[in-house]
């Protein structure tokens, strides 16, 4: 009876998928764009420890690391030729002058690129709720009688401090 076990060879389940000039490639435009390296290898089929593995052997990592600048760089060249297209009509219905913005802001973005809003902060209202009772302890009245109107204070000026009874006078 012939089976598995009677060969030369062990017998294992089929390796992953095998990292070629394609797949380096394949890896490189999903990095490109925006993807990490372990998510291109779950696109590919491919395990990320086997890439990463594969790739740090023989100074691999040096020469993807060229690729995928290489690759980055021509998709930022033909973006922006689309966004040139746009911005000319070329290719499109209307052109789009936000693609000559867009265009304007990557010449030069102290000039043309969208500046921070400035944050005017007005003066903090601050509200005091505080009951009638606990008001006059604060001030120090002891009975009602004692209530006499503050005097109002100026904007962004303080109260003159009430006079204190038997003439001690407590600093923190």
């Amino acid at each position: 009876m012939d089976t598995a076990n009677n060969g030369n060879n062990l017998a294992r389940p089929r390796a992953g998928r095998r990292i070629d000039a394609s797949t380096i490639a394949a890896i490189a435009r999903l990095c490109a764009k925006q993807l990490t390296e372990s998510e291109s290898c779950h696109r590919l089929g491919i395990k990320p420890q086997q890439w990463f593995a594969w790739k740090s052997r023989h100074k691999r990592s040096e020469r993807f690391a060229e690729l995928l600048e290489a690759y980055r760089a021509d998709r930022i060249e033909h973006l922006i030729e689309r966004i040139e297209k746009s911005a000319d009509g070329v290719d499109v219905k209307f052109p789009d002058f936000r693609a000559a913005l867009a265009l304007l802001k990557f010449q030069d973005q102290k000039r043309f690129g969208d500046s921070p809003a400035v944050a005017i902060n007005p003066m903090p209202v601050i509200q005091i709720s505080i009951i009638h009772e606990q008001l006059k302890k604060v001030i120090g009245f002891d009975c009602d009688a004692d209530v006499k109107a503050l005097p109002s204070a100026p904007v962004g000026g303080t109260l003159p401090a009430p006079e204190q009874k038997g003439g001690e006078h407590h600093e923190n």
